[in-house]
């Protein structure tokens, strides 16, 4: 159980080991002022869930606070690392702001690409982590520094995340519509991912050009053992906020493209 091993190993919740040092990692500095602005709209999405995040630099509310720390890590030059991630055994979460910044530039920089607020594409990314806590899934497994990508039941873990997805989802679709201070964070959370699909549309077309024709596994494969492909991710979860026939037709051209590139027929067949 996340929660019960925290009480053990973590660092959260006024324990004494270090969570980011006994895995690892390093602290950073970096962007702590856009991660406290993403850390305060997340909370107000899920103020009605009973969680709520803290910096970890940040003094807590009172000496019995259980808020759930945020740190900002640095995973050692050359280690697998991810942008956010919930570490096994604690509760807790971890934000890399260099892997986020290095991420967020690959997905909206060239031809065709929109610009990204980091903040509110963060904002989405704490939620889906919150998503974890919440459920209790299995979360990142940090060793020496590097995030394990190999995991001994992928279909469980691929699971996992599609929930943590949904969790995420379901908390801006219950504020999209209202009067509440949690609706225009919502509101620009839904705007961020519509944009970041757009983006990683642009680059399929453009910097992948015809690799839909024979579903070029680099693009349309998952890349871990653990996670579903981003750009999947992106769509479903896209798809499940908007249900549009637009982002229906999205998901599905993108999935069957995933079919193609698996499948071991020829493309074309000789006459």
């Amino acid at each position: 159980m996340v929660l019960a091993a925290c009480v053990l190993t973590g660092h959260a919740w006024g324990q004494s080991v270090d969570p980011v040092l006994a895995r690892g990692l390093h602290h950073s500095q970096q962007d702590r002022a856009m991660v406290e602005t993403a850390i305060a709209r997340t909370n107000r999405l899920i103020a009605k869930t009973g969680h709520r995040l803290r910096a970890s630099w940040s003094e807590a509310v009172e000496p019995a606070d259980r808020s759930v720390p945020v740190y900002g890590v640095a995973a050692p030059e050359g280690k697998a690392a991810t942008p956010a991630a919930v570490p096994r055994g604690c509760t807790c979460v971890f934000v890399n702001p260099g892997l986020f910044a290095s991420w967020l530039k690959t997905h909206s920089t060239g031809t065709g690409r929109l610009d990204l607020d980091p903040a509110y594409v963060l904002t989405f990314m704490l939620l889906h982590e919150v998503g974890h806590i919440t459920q209790r899934s299995a979360a990142g497994e940090f060793s020496n520094g590097e995030l394990s990508q190999l995991n001994i039941e992928p279909s469980i873990a691929k699971a996992n995340e599609e929930e943590a997805d949904d969790f995420a989802i379901a908390l801006i679709r219950e504020e999209i519509s209202k009067v509440s201070p949690a609706s225009l964070d919502a509101n620009f959370v839904a705007m961020q991912l519509s944009k970041l699909g757009w983006n990683m549309q642009a680059y399929r077309t453009l910097d992948e050009f015809a690799s839909a024709a024979v579903g070029k596994p680099s693009v349309f494969f998952d890349q871990t053992y653990s996670h579903p492909n981003l750009a999947w991710r992106v769509l479903r979860s896209n798809h499940r906020l908007h249900n549009s026939e637009a982002t229906r037709a999205l998901l599905e051209a993108f999935e069957e493209a995933r079919r193609r590139g698996a499948s071991r027929e020829p493309i074309y067949r000789k006459p």
